[in-house]
C-alpha cells in the first residue's frame, strides 16, 4: 500500500496547521518563528541578508484559522477526511531542554486540527539517529546546523543521493537547482536558484520548519572592532577602544 506520507498534500496539510509563534514561545527566549528553512542573519550571494523580503512561512496570528482550514481541505482531497486512513502517527523527539513541551504542543495541533491521532515518543539521539538512517519513523524532530553560514549549505542535504537526506526527498527539479548553484559564477543567478530551490523545498513538505534559536549578546558602548564569523564564532582580536 502507498505511504500516504508520499503524497505532498498530506505532507503539506501537516505544515500548514502549525503555530510556530506558540512553538518557538515554548522553545525558550532565545527561539524564533521561522520564516523558512535559511535562518535569518544569512547573507544572501550579494551580502544582504538571505531572508529579506523573503518570507515563505506565513505567522501573522490573523490568518491561522484560514490555513488549518486549506489543511483540512487538503486532507480531504487527498481521501483522509478527518484523518481517516491515517491511523495512529508517532512523532520521534530527543527530550533536551524545552523539546517535551514543544513535541507535545505539536501533536495537539495535528489532533485538534486535522482530527488526527498523533503522539510524541521521547527516545535517545542514538535511537533517533538510527531511526532516521533506516527510515522507520513517520514523523521527528531534529535540529539543523549547517556546516557554513550560506544559504546552500541549508539546501544541499535534501538533494537525492545525498547521504544526509534522511527524508529520502527525491526532485529532479530540485537536483537541477542545487546543481546550478553549485556551479553558478553570476552572483544574481545563483541567489535566484537558492530561493527558488527554498520555496520548492518548503512547497513539497518534506520539511516543517518550526524556529530558530538566536545568540543574544553586547558589545561595551566604548569599545569596537568585534567581529564574529560565519560558524558563530566570536574574535576579540581587533577589540580597541572607541574613539571619542
Amino acid at each position: 500500500a502507498q505511504d500516504p506520507f508520499d503524497e505532498a498534500a498530506v505532507r503539506r496539510a501537516l505544515t500548514l496547521v502549525l503555530d510556530r509563534n506558540a512553538l518557538a514561545q515554548m522553545a525558550g527566549t532565545d527561539a524564533r518563528a521561522a520564516e523558512g528553512l535559511v535562518s535569518p542573519g544569512v547573507p544572501d550571494s550579494d551580502g544582504t541578508a538571505f531572508r529579506t523580503d523573503s518570507v515563505l512561512l506565513d505567522n501573522d496570528p490573523e490568518h491561522y484559522s484560514d490555513a488549518c482550514a486549506q489543511g483540512l481541505e487538503l486532507l480531504s482531497q487527498a481521501g483522509y477526511d478527518g484523518g481517516r486512513g491515517l491511523g495512529e502517527l508517532e512523532y520521534l523527539y530527543v527530550d533536551q531542554g524545552n523539546a517535551a513541551a514543544v513535541a507535545q504542543a505539536l501533536c495537539d495541533m495535528w489532533n485538534q486540527q486535522l482530527d488526527l491521532q498523533v503522539t510524541a515518543r521521547a527516545v535517545t539521539e542514538e535511537e533517533l539517529a538510527q531511526a532516521l538512517t533506516e527510515g522507520t519513523y513517520t514523523l521527528a524532530g531534529v535540529e539543523l546546523r549547517p556546516v557554513a553560514n550560506d544559504p546552500e549549505c541549508f539546501l544541499m542535504p535534501w538533494v537525492s543521493e545525498r547521504t544526509e537526506n534522511i527524508t529520502r526527498y527525491s526532485n529532479s527539479a530540485y537536483d537541477t537547482l542545487l546543481s546550478i548553484i553549485a556551479s553558478a559564477q553570476d552572483s544574481t543567478a545563483r541567489s535566484g536558484c537558492l530561493h527558488d530551490a527554498e520555496a520548492l523545498l518548503l512547497e513539497d513538505g518534506v520539511l516543517a520548519p518550526l524556529y530558530t534559536t538566536v545568540t543574544g549578546w553586547q558589545l561595551r558602548e566604548t569599545l569596537t572592532g568585534l567581529w564574529r564569523d560565519g560558524r558563530g564564532w566570536f574574535r576579540f582580536t581587533g577589540v580597541v577602544p572607541r574613539a571619542v
